[in-house]
Parts: C-alpha cells; structure tokens; sequence
C-alpha cells in the first residue's frame, strides 16, 4: 500500500468516533434495506400460492414503511457523521499546509511558486476529502451488501449463485490493471494545474504591465497553451476512467443476463419458486451496488492516495526556518548590535555575500548600510531578522548571540519595512493593525502623520476603511512604501529596520518624513538600507560595503572628506538634483 493511502486510513483513525458512529448508522440502513427483499418474497409466494389475506399484505406494507424510514433517519445520520469527519479532515489538511509553510525558509520559496501551493490547498485537499467521505462509504457499505446478499442467494439456491457470480474474478483483474494508470495519470492532472492555477495567479497579477508593454495578447497563447496542457492530461486521465467503470457495469449486466437465463430456467422446473426468484433479483441489484461501488472506491482512493503523496513531499520538507539554540533568550530586548567577521554565503553559492563585517550600534543608536547593487545590504538584513541564520559568534544583539535568541522575541522586538512593500486585501485600518493589532484612530494618525500619509488618507472616501485592492493595486508606489513605515512605526519596537524603504518617494516627501523620523526615532535602534544619501547623512554611523566588504565607515562628514565611492554617490545624486 502506498503512503499515501496509508496516510489517509491514518486520518480516517483520527476521527474514529464519528467514523464509528456513522458504520453503526450505515448498519441500520443496509440491515433494513437488505430486509426489503424478504417481505417482498414472502408477498409473492402469499399471492401466488393464494394464503395472502388483505389484512396480512396491509401489515406487510406497514413493515416496508417502516424500513423505509428507518433508511431514511439512519441515511441522514450516517451522511452527517461522514460528511463532518471528511470536512474536518479536510480542514485539518488545510491547516496543516500553511502551519509547514509558516515553518520553511525564505530560500523554499524562492524556489517553489504560489500555484503550487493554491493547487495543493484546494484540488489535492478535495480529492483527499473525497476518499474520506465517500470513497470510504462506499467500500464499506458494498463489502457489508455483497456478503449478505451473497449469503442469502446461496440459501436460496447455492448453484444459482455460483453461476450469478461467475464474471466477478474479471473484475479485479481489471482493477489491477487500471489502478496503476489512475494513479500516474490522476498525479500528471494535479501537476498540471497547479502549473494552470500559477500561471492564472501570475497572469491577473500581472495585469497592469502586460497591458502596459502591449503583452496581453502573448500572454493569452501562453495561457491557452497551459490550459491545452491541463485538458490533454486530463482526458488522458479520463480515457482509463471511461474505459473502467463501463467495464464495471458490463460486468453487472452479464451477472443479471445470466440470472435471467439460468435462473428462469430455474423457475420453470420448480427448482425456484417465483417469490424466490423475485427476491433473487432484487439481492443481484444489491450485489450490482457493490460491483460499481468498488470500482468508485478505488478510483476516489487512487486519485486520494496521489494527492496525499503530493501534499506529503510538502509536509516533508524539513528545511523548516531557523530556530534558537537553548539560551538565555527570554530577557527583553533593548536593541544595541554588534557584528564581529560577520561572514555569510547562501546555501548552493560559492561566494559570500558578505565578508569580515564588523560594526557596533549602541541601544537607541543608529546606522546606514549604502553600497552598489548586491553589495550585501538586504543579505544583513536578513540576517538581522534571522530569515537567515548567520554563523554563531558573528552577530549579536544586547550581549547575546542573535542565535540564541528565539525568533519570536527578536521579530517581535523589530520593526522591518521590506524594500518591496506587501499589503493585503483590506481596509488601511486593517493592514495598519499589522503593527499594532489594538490601534486606535489617533495611533494611526500619528504614525500616518509621521509618514506624510495622514492628509492623503483623510482624502479618501472612505478614509481609514478603504479597501485596497490585491497587494494594495489602488495606491501608487510612494503611498504603499509609506503605509507600510507607518504601520512598522505603530509597533514601537526598540529596533527599527528600513529597507530601502523609500525608494519611490519624492525628495521633497523624502526630506519631510526624514524629518519626522529623527525625532520619532528616538531611543530606538535604527538601521537604515538605502541607496540615496540623503537617507542616511544623518545617522550616527554609516557603512559602505562593495561586493559583500566593508569599505569604508564613519560619518557622513567623515566620509565626504576622503574620495572614495560613498562621496562619488552624494556628488552624483546631488548632480541630478
């Protein structure tokens, strides 16, 4: 048995009690459906062999109602165990997905696109369900019909019953031969859209450019060229499925042509009698339930079993997202940073992107990070948040190994504005809440204000409750990097981390927020990543690096002194006003 059928019997266990429950409900329904064909047989034969009385066929009558609601209250019930367990299942599963995902790395995603993901919380989670709720019933409920029916034929007429059940044994050869293909090609479906989902996220999201750059057109072939993938998998898909389960019902149908053929027969010689033989039928067409039933079953099962192993490779990933070593990291944090031959190369290169770094910021200092593109300014970012683990011994924080801290108190105790800004798909209120998830309007009037956003928002409509659109589409690029300082500054950490943070602000906003910030900044350590001067100039400390090294520190005064990069910087940018 593969994984990932094993994996999915496991999650059945879990909800054991309602799994119970619903086999005993399930009980009820085939011991009074099973019943049905007994009172019928025994009408017959009454009627036939003229010993009915009306009073008798009445009372018969009164038991068939009462089995059939008797099916009808245990139906329900056995539907709401089953159907609750899988939809609980199926959040478990879902939940389980974005618990690993919150775990991994940076470096896992920057590998491994969001359609992935969407395709795994969606159509592999539904197929899981799907074998939960009803490919489960399905098994039971047939294996439950056909060994009673089985049984109460081989009363009545064991010769009869061999010959009815003779093209069965074709059946599981064909099972065996079809469940392989199932599950490769059902494996081939799930990849092909999650490369559909991704390519459709991608698209929507793009929309704005591919417009711009007159690529909507291209874009359209690309993704009529995926969706063409998707539907050519899944009619392969579909040919071993329509193949199967009319394979399944010719089977059905010559178990009944050879009851009808030897069994009338039967009937003819009085071998049968013709309640018996009613009763017969009827025990066939459940032994019919069965026969399709478990061909069902294995294909939801199949299909299950490829998007649990799916799911699993997910679930397996261990490269789960740096953690503290045991320490003294519960201490609050108070903000003063050091690094000593901070030195640090990512996983699969073979260059640092920093080397020998060294720097010391006091609590409530601050310090600016210039150089070139992929002179190592995010990398020590990253590193400050412990997206990255950097090497022990080499960046500390109050004292302490920033190792050794938990990542819970250092990100807590941080306030980072990334250099590309994300906000979700909700009011301005609601992304500034972010920061601080009781914040009051004055707060975020205060911190908007220190933004140079507050007047802006004020002219909106709705204000403070305007819905943004996906990834905050409806501002421009200056108002979505300011909505996010403010929402960091609503924090009020002792560690203010600003990543390029105002990139796409005019100088003019640029200087008045600066402005704002000297004094917002206060007691609190600031590291500031910028490639404009003017960010940085009056900091306490700056540092260039080129090429992952520091080469050069001081102030800004002490660094225009001498000639080297930083004043070719300032001398440029002040040239093109």
């Amino acid at each position: 048995m593969k994984r990932g059928a094993k994996d999915i019997l496991r999650i059945f266990w879990r909800f054991k009690t309602r799994a119970a429950l619903g086999i005993v409900c399930l009980l009820m329904v085939d011991g009074a459906q099973l019943a049905v064909p007994l009172v019928v047989k025994g009408v017959v034969d009454g009627l036939v062999g003229g010993t009915a009385t009306a009073r008798w066929i009445g009372l018969q009558a009164l038991i068939l109602l009462a089995l059939g609601l008797t099916m009808a209250s245990f139906r329900f019930a056995w539907r709401h165990f089953f159907f609750s367990l899988a939809r609980k299942a199926e959040l478990d599963i879902r939940n389980r997905i974005l618990d690993h995902a919150l775990t991994l790395p940076t470096s896992f995603f920057s590998k491994t696109r969001t359609g992935e993901f969407m395709a795994l919380a969606t159509n592999d989670v539904e197929s899981v369900r799907q074998a939960l709720a009803m490919g489960f019933v399905a098994g039971f409920d047939g294996s439950i019909f056909a060994l009673v029916a089985v049984s109460a034929m081989l009363v009545m007429d064991p010769a009869l019953t061999g010959m009815v059940i003779l093209p069965l044994p074709l059946l599981g050869a064909l099972m065996a031969l079809s469940l392989r293909a199932i599950y490769n090609r059902w494996d081939a479906v799930q990849a092909s859209f999650e490369a559909l989902t991704e390519k459709t996220r991608e698209s929507v999201a793009g929309m704005r450019v591919l417009r711009a750059y007159d690529r909507a057109t291209p874009d359209v072939a690309d993704f009529n060229a995926q969706s063409e993938d998707n539907y050519r998998k899944t009619m392969h898909y579909v040919k071993v499925d329509a193949v199967f389960h009319p394979a399944i019902l010719l089977l059905a149908g010559s178990c009944v042509a050879i009851l009808l053929g030897a069994g009338g027969g039967r009937v003819l010689s009085g071998k049968l009698s013709i309640g018996s033989f009613v009763a017969f039928t009827s025990y066939l067409g459940m032994l019919i339930w069965p026969i399709i039933a478990s061909g069902w079953m294995m294909t939801l099962v199949q299909r299950a079993s490829a998007s649990m192993d799916r799911i699993n490779a997910l679930l397996d990933v261990s490269d789960v997202e740096p953690r503290s070593r045991p320490g003294d990291g519960t201490a609050a944090v108070e903000g003063a940073l050091r690094a000593e031959g901070l030195t640090f190369t990512y996983p699969g290169s073979d260059r640092p992107s920093l080397e020998s770094l060294s720097f010391d910021v006091p609590k409530g200092g601050s310090i600016g990070v210039v150089g070139e593109v992929g002179s190592g300014k995010s990398t020590l970012v990253h590193l400050l948040m412990r997206i990255y683990d950097p090497p022990p011994g080499t960046l500390w924080m109050d004292g302490r190994d920033i190792v050794d801290l938990p990542v819970d108190v250092l990100r807590q105790a941080t306030a980072y504005v990334p250099q590309e800004p994300f906000l979700f798909s909700d009011t301005i209120a609601e992304n500034l809440r972010l920061g601080k998830a009781d914040a009051t309007r004055e707060e975020m009037r205060w911190a908007c204000g220190l933004a140079a956003l507050d007047e802006e928002v004020a002219a909106f409509p709705q204000g403070y409750e305007t819905l943004l659109g996906e990834r905050g589409i409806t501002l421009s690029g200056g108002q979505k990097q300011r909505l996010c300082l403010a929402r960091a500054l609503l924090k009020r950490s002792p560690v203010l981390i600003l990543d390029d943070t105002l990139s796409a602000v005019d100088a003019d906003t640029e200087a008045a927020i600066l402005g704002s910030l000297r004094q917002a900044r206060s007691g609190v350590t600031t590291v500031v990543i910028s490639h404009r001067a003017s960010a940085v100039r009056d900091l306490d400390h700056i540092v260039v690096l080129r090429g992952g090294r520091l080469v050069a520190r001081g102030t800004h005064r002490e660094l225009m002194a001498h000639a080297g990069y930083y004043r070719d910087m300032v001398e440029l940018q002040e040239m093109a006003g």
